[in-house]
């Protein structure tokens, strides 16, 4: 009965979980970002027509601006895109899919360290399932939450090759299988090229013994197989997947080596700290909610005591000495950058390690002798767990919506190009500032239809005339000042906040506006018309 009614209490909260991740996910961020406009744009290319927007087919990295996207996540997109058709919902669960496989395998990962402790894997499915980084992550689409399902599968594999007691046929596949997905995670985000060769290190350094040589030597040629679409596409396209790296780095910069060492200090230090990690976390509103950390203070608390509890045995495992080696080295890549710095992006290995080794911290605590003082540890975190998660969620669906929105850049877009369409315009200008939202208009042009075949066209300078369409963003409304023509201009309005959709509070206005210049009229006295 018992397990039953832990069976159940498990169920439960991982359909809270899921739902919570699930809903209004088109909508929450408010508008999507250049990044994963760009993103679902090309996924809709690969999935319509196998080539990307240069029209190259298959690429292994995709061309964007300034950069070249990882390939794992749009191929994923693409499928997802070609089986159930394209729209913002589909292309932001995406990342809620990747992020349910890297929770089954955290789960799965826990119930083998921990002999299914029920009270550890209700805590292991909570804390993953709603720490605020991993939740911001899986609710956006970029293609750094396709890291995270990777590393989860690298350290279950792990523990099934040298932790296990598999048949020995099995550890063979299962090494073959650990190699592959150490190799092919360069193709899930910028970091992994670094973290995925030291993790295979570690394995080396950490595991060998002539005893499992063989299984060493299987990983090996298979994380070394899957690194030669990279070099091939590195040779082929020279410094196409480093230039990026070095526009956000401080180590092309003419400043001495000892500035370089005391700037990678400084940023490793902030990735460290508790403002960080508990108390403002990422300034950026796309990583980060602008509430809290992006770890929860009673995760930080449980992980610190999870260390000490894990170092202070009598013997170190190995499986434990691999998961605090890569905690140490999880923030490095992101202390080589300078923009944006602290980056939760960047960081993400880094709450990953802190919530699987917190884990180890609820082990201590249930193997407490003393019931009393277990009693009491327990309550005092689950009741810390319980108002930090609340007040995450409630700032999350509240209050971030309508935070969200400016850092988004896009809300409403898909109502604007709608209305430019509607109007039957000669043509449709749309202004590209930054020059890389011209992304979003692709995108949606894959979504709204276009019947009349009316021209887009994308300029930052824009040149209207009589019988065009403009679609802008409000600050760029100056550019079309001036202009010796009527016009009408719509400005759709919404209401982000879901407590203002129940009080009908006053709607918040679209960043995105379009103006018509008709020929109805030719006076110079501009004519505006509202539109909701």
């Amino acid at each position: 009965m018992n397990g039953q009614k832990s069976n159940l209490i498990l169920s439960i909260f991982l359909i809270f979980i899921l739902g919570a991740h699930l809903f209004r996910l088109a909508e929450i961020p408010t508008g999507l970002y250049l990044d994963e406009t760009s993103i679902g744009h090309n996924a809709a290319l690969i999935a319509q027509t196998g080539a990307d927007e240069y029209n190259i087919k298959f690429p292994v990295y995709f061309r964007a601006f300034g950069e070249y996207k990882n390939p794992i996540y749009i191929y994923a997109t693409a499928l997802i895109f070609r089986m159930f058709g394209i729209s913002e919902l589909n292309l932001r669960i995406t990342s809620f899919l990747f992020f349910a496989a890297a929770l089954g395998l955290h789960i799965l990962l826990v119930s083998k360290l921990f002999n299914r402790d029920r009270t550890i894997l209700n805590y292991a499915l909570i804390s993953f399932g709603l720490l605020p980084i991993f939740f911001v992550i899986s609710r956006i689409s970029f293609e750094l939450i396709s890291q995270l399902t990777w590393v989860t599968a690298i350290n279950f594999l792990s523990w099934q090759v040298f932790e296990s007691n598999t048949k020995r046929n099995h550890k063979f596949l299962q090494s073959l299988f650990l190699g592959l997905a150490l190799g092919s995670s360069i193709y899930t985000y910028s970091t992994a090229r670094v973290l995925s060769i030291i993790t295979f290190i570690f394995l080396w350094i950490i595991y060998y013994k002539r005893e499992v040589v063989n299984k060493l030597l299987v990983i090996s040629i298979s994380f070394f197989s899957t690194l030669a679409p990279y070099i091939v596409f590195s040779n082929n396209n020279p410094g196409a997947i480093t230039s990026r790296f070095y526009e956000i780095s401080y180590i092309d910069d003419a400043i001495s080596p000892l500035n370089k060492v005391l700037i990678f200090a400084r940023n490793l230090s902030e990735y460290w700290s508790l403002n960080f990690l508990a108390v403002h976390g990422d300034s950026n509103l796309r990583h980060s909610t602008g509430y809290g950390g992006v770890l929860y203070l009673g995760v930080l608390i449980l992980s610190l005591t999870g260390l000490i509890f894990m170092l202070n045995r009598n013997k170190l495992g190995r499986f434990n000495a691999f998961l605090f080696a890569n905690l140490l080295v999880s923030p490095l890549p992101a202390a080589l950058t300078s923009e944006g710095t602290p980056n939760a992006l960047r960081s993400l290995l880094l709450g990953y390690y802190i919530v699987l080794i917190s884990c180890y911290g609820v082990d201590f605590i249930v193997g407490l002798p003393s019931r009393r003082l277990k009693g009491i540890l327990t309550i005092s975190i689950a009741s810390l767990l319980i108002i930090e998660i609340i007040g995450f969620l409630l700032h999350y669906f509240l209050v971030y919506p309508l935070t969200s929105l400016e850092s988004m850049g896009s809300y409403n877009f898909k109502s604007a190009l709608q209305t430019a369409i509607n109007r039957h315009p000669e043509q449709i200008i749309f202004i590209s500032s930054p020059p890389a939202s011209y992304a979003t208009l692709r995108f949606y042009q894959h979504i709204v239809e276009n019947p009349g075949k009316i021209p887009i066209i994308i300029s930052q300078i824009p040149k209207p005339s009589l019988g065009s369409c403009v679609i802008f963003n409000r600050n760029d409304q100056a550019k079309l000042n001036g202009l010796p023509f009527s016009f009408r201009d719509f400005e759709h309005s919404g209401y982000p906040n879901i407590l203002q959709r129940m009080r009908n509070q006053k709607s918040v206005r679209s960043l995105i506006k379009v103006r018509c210049y008709e020929k109805f009229s030719q006076s110079p006295f501009p004519h505006r018309e509202g539109a909701s």
